[in-house]
């Protein structure tokens, strides 16, 4: 199957792409799958991904490794950032650990 990830930030820039990436996977295959696929791509964003220093989203949640992806899911790789909410205790996406 293929899957798109869209990339923000410095991403773009060092992997020197458009806003998204299309990577192959086997059906059914998972985020660490997804993660090995980018580690073999390129392997300093893939370092970032596996030290959880770029986040993988996976239908607006962030995501883990064993998170099962379709080829319909929305995923973005989220790097670092900083911001805030007008809402209080706001969050743009949900957060699960």
């Amino acid at each position: 199957m293929t899957v798109t990830v869209k990339l923000f930030g410095m991403l773009k820039a060092q992997l020197h792409t458009e806003p998204e990436l299309t990577v192959q996977l086997d059906q059914g295959c998972r985020v660490e799958d997804l993660i090995a696929a980018i580690q073999s791509m390129n392997p300093d964003v893939g370092d970032l991904l596996l030290k959880r220093k770029i986040l993988v989203s996976v239908n607006h949640e962030i995501a883990h490794g064993d998170t099962e992806l379709t080829s319909s899911d929305e995923i973005a790789l989220l790097p670092p950032f900083s911001g805030g909410s007008d809402t209080p205790g706001g969050m743009p996406f949900d957060v699960y650990r």
